[in-house]
């Protein structure tokens, strides 16, 4: 059932491409964090920054664990010696080689996973009898269900679970993460970038299809024996190297191939996240605070210098993390997805916040996410002491090994549910505690902006008609466009979208706002970058009435 999130990649694609990458690529921003402290202060924006930071150092501890897992399996080799030597290789090559080297091996490596996982597949099928016999044992085992309508948050997967959660998430990688918005300031142009996103959907929702299809040949092969409760794997995440040995050890070099193509999504996260993250500290930290003291800004050659030092030390805290990663009870996938809707979940909400309502200030920003933030770690943790799900049966029956199925595993066979059973109910909060790791981020979206703009009209709220328009998202403009434009104007809530006025003139006061605006914004981005990227050929978005900010010529230290 799983297949179905593939539908909400269908869905939060096209709102990434639409709604939030051309305001960030009006911003001409480095970090995507910038955003904050041009719609609200510069604590919103550290705030945010920090949030972000301890997103990706969790994830990618996982991300780096996991293959750890697959090494152990395929070679015997020792699992923190395999995160040691995988995350030293990575940060290496990132630190040297910056956006450019991850950009150009991520490129190479999802070559080499799609090959992998093919391999896994055809041979599997014709291992089990061909790919009508795998269906069809899966089918009959409970393996394929598609019949879950239920809008209940609190089942696991759903098909409101599955479409709406799953698109929430996906929405807090595509349109709040710093390693992929800073994928779309790379390219010069915005509909190349919007171009680039659309030609990735495929990819996308082909990875998960092909993943999907190698848990049902991992279990077809294995649905009479189950190798966890027989004693060969230890976790459950060990399955597919598992199969791999099992179905591909005679052939030489096809094993190799499996453990290059599960290091090579691994070193490709892994070295986004840490190129990310040296970006962001050294926009939204180091630089502020060497202008605080120097009065001057770092040169380039500074800036490069210390996000090579950067990206080492979040290398090198990677590492540590990861080896926290064995005490992690649930899947390695379940454990990433809840990491981006419980630290993910406030960033996303912070975005829609900005852009969605003119009202927010910046004290119901802060309020609205950590408070968010708060819940729902409070909430990941509990679900994690608190476990509910229950694993559908597995069946030793078939074993023809060589092994003997223990009194233990015989044991932990018996106390599995049975495919239909429900998990007990619980209450208070147990109960919250069941609640879809999927449907996180939509309880952190929610939180920040409900309380977000309770606190921003109980602290005074922001005057719509003081925000730069092109911070905001013309809602009312791109759903209601055949509205007469009085109408249209109302629903604005005061914000002065003027590329949809060009008959209306400014008045005299209307422009020297306007002056002052441009000023103000000058200041910010003198203030706050080193450098500015070139700027983008967004000449659809170009807004026809309002000046073109002035060159500004920046001191540096010498």
């Amino acid at each position: 059932m799983y297949m179905i999130m593939g539908a909400s990649y269908f869905i939060s694609v096209p709102i990434a491409v639409h709604i939030f990458i051309p305001i960030f690529h009006r911003q001409e921003i480095t970090s995507a964090y910038e955003y904050f402290e041009l719609r609200f202060s510069r604590a919103v924006r550290l705030v945010a920054s920090a949030i972000f930071i301890l997103q990706m150092l969790l994830y990618m501890a996982v991300v780096l664990y996991a293959p750890a897992l697959a090494l152990n399996q395929v070679m015997g080799l020792s699992v923190w010696i395999s995160i040691f030597v995988v995350g030293m290789v990575c940060t290496f090559y990132t630190a040297l080689g910056g956006m450019k080297a991850v950009m150009w091996t991520d490129t190479f490596q999802m070559a080499i996973v799609y090959g992998g996982i093919i391999a896994i597949i055809v041979e599997g099928c014709r291992r089990v009898g061909g790919f009508g016999q795998m269906w069809e044992i899966a089918r009959e085992k409970g393996r394929i269900q598609f019949d879950s309508y239920s809008p209940d948050p609190f089942q696991r997967h759903t098909y409101f679970t599955l479409l709406i959660g799953g698109c929430l998430t996906s929405l807090t990688v595509y349109a709040s993460n710093q390693a992929m918005i800073q994928r779309y300031l790379s390219v010069k142009k915005l509909r190349d970038a919007q171009m680039a996103m659309y030609f990735a959907l495929p990819g996308f929702f082909a990875i998960l299809g092909l993943s999907c299809i190698c848990g049902l040949v991992a279990f077809a092969r294995y649905h009479d024996c189950d190798p966890q409760s027989t004693g060969f794997i230890n976790k459950y995440d060990q399955i597919l190297p598992f199969l791999v040995m099992d179905i591909l050890g005679h052939l030489h070099g096809l094993p190799g191939l499996f453990v290059a193509a599960l290091f090579s999504a691994s070193l490709s996260t892994v070295s986004s996240g840490v190129n990310s993250l040296a970006a962001v500290c050294l926009r939204d930290f180091v630089q502020p605070a060497f202008m605080a003291v120097r009065k001057c800004e770092m040169s380039d050659r500074e800036s490069i210098i210390v996000s090579k030092v950067l990206a080492t030390f979040f290398g090198f805290v990677t590492i540590g993390m990861a080896f926290l990663a064995d005490v992690l009870g649930s899947t390695v996938l379940q454990v990433s997805l809840s990491i981006f809707g419980m630290v993910g979940g406030p960033l996303l909400g912070l975005f829609i916040l900005g852009m969605f309502f003119p009202w927010a200030n910046d004290k119901g920003a802060l309020a609205g996410s950590i408070c968010a933030l708060c819940l729902t770690t409070w909430i990941g943790i509990g679900a994690a002491m608190h476990p509910s799900a229950k694993r559908l049966p597995m069946d030793t029956s078939g074993c023809d090994w060589n092994t003997t199925v223990t009194t233990m595993a015989t044991t932990a066979m018996s106390s599995m549910a049975p495919t239909n059973a429900t998990v007990p109910a619980s209450s208070g909060l147990l109960h919250l505690y069941r609640l879809s790791y999927l449907w996180y981020s939509g309880l952190a979206v929610s939180v920040t902006v409900l309380v977000g703009l309770a606190v921003s009209f109980l602290t005074g709220r922001t005057d719509p008609s003081t925000i730069d328009p092109k911070l905001m998202f013309p809602l009312a403009d791109r759903l209601c466009c055949c509205l007469p434009a009085p109408l249209r104007y109302k629903l604005r809530c005061g914000v002065s979208f003027q590329k949809e006025e060009p008959r209306l003139a400014l008045t005299q006061s209307t422009a020297l706002l306007e002056k002052a605006r441009l000023a103000e914004r000058e200041y910010s981005l003198t203030f706050n970058s080193s450098f500015v990227p070139e700027k983008a050929d967004v000449d659809d978005e170009k807004d026809s009435l309002t000046p073109s900010p002035a060159v500004v010529v920046r001191q540096t230290c010498v």
